[in-house]
């Protein structure tokens, strides 16, 4: 197969889907951009004004005392409900016609001649690059239709509109590294003189004269150029229809000429459309402002069409756009009878508004035609509907307006992206030495930020459950975010000087303090008595055995294993972790070990089968007893192995052990019982044995913070739980034991 392609840009997420999702899929990288707008109307003296601030609105300062400026406001307000209304109209009564020109639209609606030239006309001019007489002629409901999924309607609140970071290069090679890994073979700077059929297919013949032979092929270019490749083997219908769709075409320049930009540099935009006598389109790009080019005191410009060559030139070309014109609405309705109908397929931004996301939607149509039964579902070529833009209510405007002002304080090291499903984009933190994670955060709902801002990190676990958030990248994502916040938590230590004790009083936000309160009193009640440790414990291991083997290796392990190396096996090394216990332990055939927290019985496996010794068994889970019991019985071990369903302050004491192995299991004794769990170990301990303690710890100066609040951890998987730092674990063993 052979695909013509031509290369395209992209912006904005919420009218963007599938453009934004293949280049997330693609690995590119999105940052804000600017899509401000502004009119000089320099020859014809009309007037000048800015949309990126105030200042620029009034850029003329006679905006400010003129009646028909005003008036040309409340026309751009009102022009957001005329809009809305016709296209209601017409998409609930597909009978109404739809070839209506714009000029007839305004003029039935009664709008003046400063909104249409002043506004309206150069608006349009700027998008599709046309002259601007012939703006009028368009077909209303395409322009509207693309106002408005667009957001132009509105002069306030419009979604963040984005560009790809490191210019189109990064993405056009990424696509190249992408097609080249699944052995495609791609050819640049390589003319298609023509496309004609023969006995195999269809021959494709290079201005260089060497011919190739194709079984189908997709048409990626303009409409104009796919007629002239074909030439006389273009069919009726091809000519009738690819034939509707019209171009403009636009001489080029980049350049400096500040000229070539509004009179007053208050009113100097992104786009920034200036009026000539001709009534050509003449509109100039400010690229520092499109493309976030820092480099100061040197505008980079892009203007099309200027009434002069402009002084500075650095870049010279042309280009065409297809024009949003009735016929090629009326053609893009027909294109379904030459799609594939002799092995031939079209596909371009044409076949939509004219834009980057109507190129992408064309193409994967084409790709599902192309594919037919073999890709009955769409898969990758399923196209994605405009998102509704994110509009929170005020007080989860003022919750996001907090959060984002914490994160910007709170993330300096890692960079972390908020990207609101329609609507707005944060960026904080840099990669760099000290963190290189980078983590883009999908925000599918306000009520995210509200989580946040008012349950710091427990609203944000919370978030996540209930699908506020997601990560664009589902394998790395959320563990890229909690390095970035270990990455801060740990910077933003070194250089506080504060040595203030923390606690549940001091969450990260002030705002969340009502809710740390509520979480830590909620731990509180989990205090691991006797009777509420047993439901401390059922609570997490009690979910079921197949739940836990879903991720634990079939010896059923669940604590830290000792790896060798990164490539090792889970299973690997966990064995090597088990018997570094037994070990350590110095474990003996005549001897009688007793495992406090035995899990799904790993260690009493190993220890019996290596060493021949008798072997006791202490669990709180049901669930662990079933399984552990049916170990034993499979492995007819039942002389040697006992299991006991009982607390570690129930055990009987009528008998004494050689060996006591612990693995982290301290972790859910809890900081006030960590002296009568080392009690009990001294009087259940033989006079020679060994007491082997394996546990996770948390260092020192955070322990007390730690101990004194609630987190994700304690909430969420252990109710009940709290890691000792290591002097906890010393103080608690000379307080009631001989161990330490």
């Amino acid at each position: 197969m052979l695909t013509f392609c031509a290369r395209t840009h992209a912006r904005m997420q919420v009218t963007y889907p599938n453009m934004l999702e293949w280049f997330e899929e693609l690995g590119v990288e999105m940052e804000r951009s600017d899509m401000s707008f502004s009119v000089s109307t320099q020859e014809e003296n009309i007037m000048e004004w800015g949309s990126r601030s105030l200042a620029g609105l009034l850029a003329d300062k006679t905006n400010a005392v003129s009646p028909a400026f005003w008036l040309m406001i409340r026309e751009i307000l009102r022009f957001k409900d005329d809009v809305l209304k016709y296209l209601e109209e017409h998409e609930n009564n597909p009978d109404l016609d739809r070839n209506e020109t714009l000029g007839h639209f305004l003029q039935s609606h009664g709008y003046s001649r400063l909104f249409q030239q002043a506004y309206l006309i150069p608006v349009c001019a700027c998008i599709w690059s046309c002259p601007s007489q012939g703006v009028l002629g368009f077909s209303a409901f395409f322009v509207l239709s693309f106002c408005r999924n667009h957001h132009l309607l509105q002069l306030f609140g419009r979604p963040q509109w984005m560009t790809v970071k490191g210019r189109s290069h990064t993405y056009v090679n990424k696509v190249r590294e992408e097609l080249e890994s699944y052995g495609c073979q791609i050819k640049t700077a390589c003319e298609v003189q023509s496309v004609s059929s023969c006995d195999g297919g269809y021959r494709v013949v290079e201005a260089g004269g060497s011919e190739e032979v194709y079984d189908r092929i997709i048409f990626a270019a303009h409409a104009p150029d796919a007629l002239k490749i074909l030439g006389p083997e273009a069919t009726h219908d091809e000519l009738r229809i690819l034939g509707a769709f019209q171009y403009v075409y636009s001489d080029i320049y980049l350049h400096g000429d500040k000229s070539l930009m509004p009179r007053n540099s208050s009113a100097w935009s992104a786009w920034n459309f200036l009026g000539t006598t001709n009534n050509g389109v003449c509109v100039t790009y400010w690229l520092n402002l499109l493309q976030n080019i820092e480099e100061s005191g040197r505008p980079f410009l892009v203007t099309l069409n200027p009434p002069r060559v402009p002084d500075h030139i650095l870049l010279r070309w042309n280009t065409s756009h297809p024009v949003p014109s009735v016929a090629a609405a009326v053609a893009a309705q027909e294109l379904h009878r030459v799609q594939g109908s002799r092995g031939l397929w079209f596909c371009g931004a044409y076949q939509g508004y004219g834009f980057h996301e109507d190129g992408v939607k064309a193409g994967k149509a084409a790709a599902r035609g192309l594919l037919g039964e073999a890709n009955p579902d769409g898969g990758a070529c399923r196209l994605l509907s405009n998102p509704k833009q994110m509009v929170p209510s005020w007080t989860e405007a003022a919750a996001r307006l907090l959060v984002a002002r914490f994160l910007a304080q709170y993330v300096s090291v890692g960079n972390l992206t908020l990207l609101e499903e329609g609507g707005d984009m944060f960026s904080f933190g840099e990669v760099g030495k000290r963190c290189q994670a980078k983590s883009v955060m999908r925000v599918h709902d306000p009520l995210f930020y509200w989580k946040v801002a008012t349950e710091a990190d427990l609203g944000l676990a919370d978030a996540y459950i209930n699908g506020y958030c997601s990560f664009v990248d589902k394998k790395q994502g959320l563990l890229n975010l909690l390095l970035i916040l270990i990455a801060n938590r740990d910077a933003n230590k070194q250089s506080s000087s504060s040595s203030k004790i923390r606690g549940w009083w001091t969450p990260m936000l002030l705002t969340a303090g009502l809710a740390s309160a509520k979480y830590f009193l909620r731990h509180l009640s989990r205090k691991n008595t006797v009777t509420q440790t047993r439901q401390n414990i059922s609570q997490h291991y009690d979910l079921s055995n197949d739940f836990f083997s879903l991720f634990l290796d079939p010896s059923m392990t669940y604590s830290c294993a000792v790896f060798k190396d990164e490539e090792e096996s889970l299973e690997t090394a966990q064995h090597r972790k088990v018997s570094l216990l037994i070990h350590k332990a110095k474990v003996e055939r005549d001897h009688h070990v007793l495992e406090i927290g035995s899990g799904w019985g790993s260690l009493a496996m190993q220890v019996v089968k290596q060493t021949g010794c008798k072997y006791t068994g202490v669990t709180l889970s049901e669930e662990q007893l079933k399984c552990c019991q049916l170990k034993v019985k499979e492995a007819g071990l039942e002389d040697h192995i006992t299991f006991l369903l009982c607390d570690y302050r129930q055990i009987p004491t009528t008998r004494k052990y050689d060996r006591i192995i612990s693995c982290e299991m301290i972790e859910g004794v809890g900081h006030e019982y960590m002296d009568d769990f080392f009690g009990c170990c001294e009087t259940l301990l033989a006079q020679d044995g060994l007491f082997v303690l394996q546990f996770i710890s948390i260092p020192e100066e955070r322990y007390e913070e730690y101990r004194l609040s609630s987190d994700f951890i304690k909430e969420y998987i252990f109710p009940g739980g709290c890691l000792p730092s290591l002097s906890r674990i010393t103080s608690a063993m000379s307080a009631m034991s001989r161990l330490w």
